[in-house]
């Protein structure tokens, strides 16, 4: 075993031994590949613009890819990578993982040295797999120039005559697959970093499966089904959706790699897809779509909204324009994946759309004193289950995150509905001190959202020797439309708002910064906000 299975193991081993890990599974996406490719070989599991996979050329490329990198002395255990946008080779690099043992680390397309010269060493990455050079960026050369760059970097749909070249890999003899235990580690994936530093989550093949099976269920998830995936698979979303939800919940995947929504709306109908998951720019971009192409996207069952801050009149305005559909908030995170995905059937999401649905895991809400608070109390969100993550990489990062029942604590503010809906009120590092009472930038930020002028908004607060914090308010108007100072304060005092919840200050600006998968950056708004209230110039975001 290499030097870096060994330093993931003794990690592996310690966060074992802290009574966190509650695996369920019998066995691992590997084993349940063989044997449903035994079952049915001709099964297509995922298409993407260039081709789609069987069940058995899937199993039969990955065995040819782990012969490869064995070959190349890449041994069972080690951590692999891959930069990838949402391609078919994906899918068999972690096949690949499933079969041989390795450690996938996913990592985003828009990544670039800084990233990589952190997540790579810290993961001990031994072979990564990267798009050729484009317009932006040579990958390949970026990766090789990092101090502690792996010793293979493996160039997909790029110059096949390359050693390392992923065509040529797939060439090799299939090796026999190794396959690892369900309690091992299948995935090391790193935060989007919006409240701080990055850090590496640590899945296992146990709390992978536990996420599919119990959301394939809630959501009434099987074979008839066929989801189109247009969130990015180096995000813990796009990863679930296009490498396990085929294999353990027999679904069909569609891969997009570039989002478009008139391109959606075209194959979802042609495709007949039943399910999308995406943040709000997706749902709101694919309502645009479908209304100017006239259509009601009829095959659509369920779609899944998350990931940034989602209005309850976009659930609403979606509901009615997909009558065929449960569209609804869901509610998660890296470390605990869907632990709510959402509303059953769709009366109840009519009902609830002000809702992120109900809990698929235990839940307690926290008070100051890190005790349970009463019924209908806001509080700190804290989960457990068996599709919760084991521990981060970096054992110092697990300090504080989790209770003495190992409960991992969320870091969002929630209150329950009827004792079973959860809402999500904010981040409790969101939270804006004004005057020594906590204001909640979510409350203010739905409420202007209902404003018909108003497209986008997001609430920080700015340092103010007066106020403690101050509320400043980054808006982005409706096309066409004009929304100033007094339009605001006007229709929050209309919302029934109390005075000290108003913004002092309101910035107009044509986009939200936000990462990859919609989030808005608020650490970037906020560095904004200071900037503007003490002076100084910036660049609008």
């Amino acid at each position: 075993m290499s030097c870096a299975a060994n330093a993931l193991s003794a990690r592996l081993a310690d966060l074992k031994a802290s009574g966190r890990h509650r695996a369920e599974a019998r066995s691992g996406l590997g084993a349940i590949a063989l044997a449903l490719t035994a079952e049915d070989p001709d099964r297509v599991v995922v298409t993407d613009s260039q081709r789609s996979l069987t069940r058995a050329e899937m199993v039969h490329l990955a065995r040819r890819l782990g012969g490869a990198l064995i070959a190349r002395g890449v041994a069972p255990g080690a951590s692999i990578a891959f930069q990838l946008p949402n391609w078919w080779e994906a899918t068999v690099v972690n096949m690949a993982a499933a079969l041989f043992g390795y450690r996938i680390v996913p990592i985003l397309p828009i990544y670039r040295s800084a990233e990589l010269g952190a997540i790579l060493p810290a993961c001990k990455v031994e072979a990564i797999f990267v798009p050729p050079t484009d317009h932006r960026v040579d990958y390949r050369a970026m990766v090789a120039a990092l101090p502690d760059a792996p010793a293979h970097v493996v160039t997909v749909r790029g110059d096949t005559s390359k050693h390392d070249a992923f065509d040529r890999l797939i060439e090799h003899e299939p090796a026999d697959p190794l396959l690892p235990p369900c309690t091992d580690a299948k995935m090391i994936i790193f935060t989007s970093g919006s409240t701080g530093r990055p850090k590496g989550v640590i899945h296992t093949h146990a709390s992978m499966d536990a996420v599919i099976r119990r959301t394939a269920e809630f959501w009434k998830l099987g074979e008839d089904d066929v989801m189109y995936v247009a969130s990015p698979i180096g995000h813990i979303g796009g990863s679930i959706y296009a490498f396990e939800f085929p294999w353990i919940a027999g679904c069909r995947t569609i891969l997009e790699d570039k989002w478009n929504a008139t391109r959606a709306v075209s194959r979802i109908d042609a495709e007949k897809a039943t399910f999308m998951a995406g943040a709000t720019p997706f749902l709101r971009d694919l309502l645009d779509a479908a209304g100017a192409a006239n259509t009601s996207l009829p095959s659509l069952k369920r779609f899944i909204c998350g990931g940034a801050s989602v209005p309850p009149e976009l659930i609403r305005r979606a509901l009615k324009a997909f009558p065929s559909a449960i569209v609804s908030r869901a509610y998660g995170s890296t470390e605990a994946p869907l632990a709510c995905p959402g509303i059953r059937d769709r009366e109840e999401a009519i009902a609830h759309a002000d809702t992120d649905g109900a809990m698929a895991v235990e839940l307690r809400l926290l008070g100051p004193d890190n005790k349970p608070v009463s019924p209908g109390v806001e509080g700190e969100i804290a989960v457990r289950g068996p599709q919760m993550f084991i521990g981060y990489l970096d054992a110092r990062d697990d300090v504080g995150c989790f209770t003495e029942e190992g409960f991992f604590v969320m870091g969002d503010l929630g209150r329950l509905v009827d004792d079973r809906y959860i809402v999500i009120t904010g981040r409790t590092k969101d939270i804006i001190i004004r005057k020594g009472e906590n204001i909640s930038p979510l409350e203010i930020e739905n409420a202007l959202l209902r404003h018909p002028a108003v497209s986008h908004v997001s609430i920080v607060g700015a340092p103010d020797q007066e106020r403690g914090e101050m509320v400043v308010a980054f808006i982005v108007p409706v096309a066409g439309r004009i929304f100033e100072f007094d339009d605001m304060t006007a229709h929050l005092e209309a919302e029934g708002f109390a005075r000290q919840k108003f913004p002092e200050r309101m910035e107009i600006v044509d986009a939200l910064p936000t990462n990859s998968v919609g989030k808005v950056q608020k650490p970037e708004l906020r560095r904004i906000a200071a900037d503007l209230v003490s002076g100084k110039a910036c660049v609008a975001p």
